[in-house]
């Protein structure tokens, strides 16, 4: 029985060790939204996917789905969240984890992935200082909350920080997450 490889762009949202060597992986894809996937043996320091498999990074990943759930076959890295140095990658692992509480299922959703993509853009690795980290957090935060529902764009687009982050709490409080 063949098995058909998809191979699509994903964000590590976070992982978990699985069996002897293995480990599960809260992948947010471009696809099929958010999955998770198994890769067998990568905890073994000869494994070839151990080090494109980092939680918070950004590649391609080639999957199969199996009869319980996917197994990861391949992946390439395109940067590494971790390893980075400085603040950018605390954000970028702060926002990555919210959205793995925030999504549920597999659910393509193309405006939520392009915002996830910015996270990662040239632009963002240069900010430095700490309020410019928090204010791109803050608006990177308002606009993926839009894109799944919880805040209407519209009404905190003009907002300043302090409100911003009041509307964002705001909706989440409600929404009892």
């Amino acid at each position: 029985m063949s098995y058909s490889v998809y191979s699509t762009r994903g964000f590590i949202v976070g992982s978990a060790p699985s069996g002897e060597a293995g480990k599960t992986y809260s992948i947010y894809t471009e696809q099929f939204g958010l999955l998770r996937a198994h890769a067998q043996g990568v905890r073994h320091l000869k494994s070839k996917l151990r080090y494109n498999l980092t939680d918070y990074s950004f590649g391609t990943f080639s999957l199969v789905r199996g009869k319980e759930f996917w197994r990861i076959t391949g992946a390439v890295a395109e940067t590494v969240g971790v390893i980075e140095s400085g603040g950018i990658s605390l954000v970028r692992a702060r926002i990555l984890s919210f959205m793995r509480r925030l999504v549920q299922g597999e659910e393509r959703n193309d405006d939520l992935f392009l915002i996830l993509l910015d996270l990662f853009s040239g632009t963002s690795s240069t900010l430095s200082e700490r309020d410019e980290l928090l204010v791109f957090e803050t608006k990177v935060l308002a606009r993926a909350l839009s894109a799944l529902g919880y805040v209407d764009m519209a009404s905190i687009e003009g907002m300043g920080q302090k409100d911003m982050l009041v509307a964002i709490n705001k909706a989440l409080r409600e929404s009892h997450l």
